[in-house]
Parts: C-alpha cells; sequence; structure tokens
C-alpha cells in the first residue's frame, strides 16, 4: 500500500539463499543481490500503469522509460544490493534492522517448508530467489519465494 520509494520509483528486493540441508536447517544468504526499479514514477492511484508499478525486469525492459535517466537510479532498472546499502548509508539510515529482519523472513519461510521435504531429499541442495518489498517504515515484506530463480545477466548488475 506504501512502498518505500527511491526518486519516486518502486522497487523490491531479490534475495538469493541456497538450502543445504534440512535437516538440519542450513541456509546460506548472498550478502548482494538485486534491488529491481518500476521504470516509471510510482502513483498509488493509476493501477494501470505496469511500468509504474511492476518491477519484474522482463516486463520494464520493454518500457518506454528503460533506458532514460531517471531521478536517483539511472538509465535500466537494477541496482545491487550494495548499491542500496550505499544509498541507504547517504540518506543516513541505518540499515542493520532492515537486513536482519530479511534474514529472518528468509529463514523462517524456509523452515516453514522443511518438515514437507521428503527424507530422502533432507541433504538435497536448493537454491531460492526471494522477492521482498520494503515497505514506507522500511520494514521488509515477502511477496514471493522463486525455486531455483533465473541466473540470467541481462545487465552490469546482473
Amino acid at each position: 500500500d506504501n512502498p518505500y520509494l527511491i526518486g519516486g520509483y518502486k522497487f523490491d528486493l531479490r534475495i538469493y539463499a541456497v538450502a543445504t540441508s534440512y535437516h538440519p536447517l542450513r541456509i546460506y544468504i548472498h550478502q548482494d543481490g538485486l534491488v529491481r526499479f518500476s521504470t516509471e514514477k510510482y502513483t498509488g492511484s493509476v493501477l494501470q500503469n505496469k511500468y509504474a508499478h511492476l518491477t519484474n525486469t522482463s516486463i520494464n525492459r520493454n518500457g518506454p522509460c528503460y533506458n532514460t535517466e531517471k531521478e536517483r537510479i539511472g538509465a535500466g532498472c537494477k541496482w545491487t544490493i550494495s548499491q542500496l546499502r550505499a544509498y541507504f548509508q547517504q540518506c543516513s539510515i541505518d540499515d542493520r534492522l532492515i537486513w536482519e529482519r530479511i534474514k529472518h523472513v528468509i529463514s523462517l519461510t524456509i523452515l516453514m517448508q522443511a518438515n514437507a521435504i521428503p527424507e530422502y531429499a533432507k541433504q538435497s541442495i536448493e537454491l531460492y530467489g526471494f522477492d521482498i518489498i520494503l515497505d514506507q517504515k522500511l520494514k521488509p515484506w515477502l511477496l514471493e519465494v522463486n525455486f531455483t530463480p533465473a541466473l540470467g545477466n541481462d545487465c552490469a548488475a546482473d
């Protein structure tokens, strides 16, 4: 309802995690990931504009503003998590609590499904892509989890 915006643009985070064991549960969360922006400024009232509401790169790369310089974010529609952390630092935002909350969301989400993993697969490895959005108060919200997410490169941030 009230997403945190950068330069007026909506974004989500793609955080990668790998579970190397489900019994005992062992999860590794990658320290860097992707920040995926909409390519038109967000307005909560105009729902028909997919380039303002959606952050999917596969949609936004076809938008009319993809290659234009956008306020605060530049051309394209992606940053790395490192770039986001640098932005937070420039804005005097202490992001440590944000990342602790994101780690809890990831851990609890995987933990909730761990008991459903068949015994023969409990030592298997699974890569996850967690899509998370931050609200105006910088609280993380889980949008979706992708099992074995695509790892293609379509820009320098990838």
